[in-house]
């Protein structure tokens, strides 16, 4: 079995250090496997019943099926552990601001609006926001997100999506049967070497030719992006490489003042280098003052007068559990972190 090079990994959890692609064995390991769906968080029920027309009684068995050739692709815990059902985005305190812009009328102009704060409640901040306002997701892995954002009235053709595995990309409209339906796009690139590789370069899987998804490259998004979601994103990596993956990102976002970026991710309680999740380098673990702090150095270094109003929490909630097993990322310091960072 091939060594996994991906640094990627749900909140607190590391990839396995045994993997596979689609067609080959899977190193299935216990404490990332839980092995039968046993409940559904109601409104993933309702995504796939209502979205995705599948029958109630079929759902458990279709998601097990699912569950099983996602983790042959690549065994990330959030796959193993079904973290993906959780449809967090939707759990975010700024996912209604989030829905609201994506979900506003076609109209002539700017429209005024009013953002949330990190708290959910109204920040007193308005912004002047032209239509109409498009979505991009960091890691999208199987696209649930953006499945949950088309479902509750985002136009999905504003909707785009990013990862580095093209089989969850493909194997996404098998899992929510909106082949015929789903009118987003994705990007399947590596964005510290992106431009290396392009849709002719595509390599054979098991997916079905007639099923893969329409690739599109990055710099195509550049400046378009009114909202950035980075879940579990930027905490995989070294303030080095923080910090050029922020100034990538802040190249997508739309020059209006009042784009965004919002998601959660590991932090600490006392910020600092950290043994990266599959044991090779360092990851930066941020506190809010340190998350701050790193955004200003962002602006500071795009350049140009950008600048970002950065609001951030920082709490122990989905850490107990990855505490408890004393893995490798689980310091007595561990925290969640939750953001906001808007264009001013």
């Amino acid at each position: 079995m091939a060594e996994v090079q991906h640094p990627q990994s749900d909140m607190g959890n590391e990839p396995s250090t045994e993997a596979a692609t689609a067609g080959k064995k899977v190193d299935f390991c216990d404490s990332w496997y839980s092995h039968e769906i046993t409940d559904l968080p109601a409104p993933t029920r309702q995504l796939f019943e209502q979205y995705s027309g599948i029958p109630p009684a079929q759902v458990i068995e279709h998601l097990e099926q699912m569950r099983s050739r996602a983790f042959a692709i690549y065994p990330y815990p959030c796959i193993g552990q079904l973290r993906w059902l959780n449809l967090s985005l939707s759990h975010h305190p700024l996912y209604p601001d989030v829905l609201a812009r994506l979900r506003q009328p076609a109209k002539e102009g700017m429209n005024q609006y009013q953002s949330l704060g990190i708290d959910g409640e109204k920040s007193g901040r308005y912004y002047q926001l032209s239509h109409p306002q498009k979505f991009l997701d960091l890691g999208c892995c199987l696209a649930q997100d953006l499945r949950k954002l088309s479902f509750d009235g985002a136009p999905s053709e504003n909707l785009y999506g990013l990862d580095i595995e093209e089989g969850f990309v493909d194997l996404s409209y098998e899992v929510f049967r909106d082949r015929d339906s789903l009118k987003s796009q994705f990007v399947v690139e590596d964005m510290f070497a992106e431009g290396e590789s392009s849709a002719s370069d595509r390599p054979e899987t098991s997916i079905d030719a007639i099923s893969r998804a329409p690739l599109m490259p990055l710099s195509s998004l550049d400046k378009q992006i009114s909202v950035i979601a980075a879940n579990s994103f930027f905490h995989l990596y070294n303030y080095s490489d923080q910090l050029k993956l922020a100034k990538r990102v802040v190249q997508l976002l739309s020059p209006e003042p009042g784009s965004m970026i919002l998601g959660r991710q590991v932090g600490s309680s006392v910020p600092g280098e950290y043994t990266a999740v599959n044991n090779k380098g360092t990851r930066y673990s941020h506190d809010v003052e340190s998350f701050r702090h790193f955004w200003d150095r962002v602006a500071e270094e795009v350049g140009d007068g950008c600048r970002f109003r950065v609001e951030a929490t920082i709490d122990e909630e989905e850490l107990g559990e990855n505490k408890s097993q004393g893995k490798i990322w689980s310091e007595p310091n561990i925290r969640r972190i939750r953001f906001g960072v808007w264009r001013e």
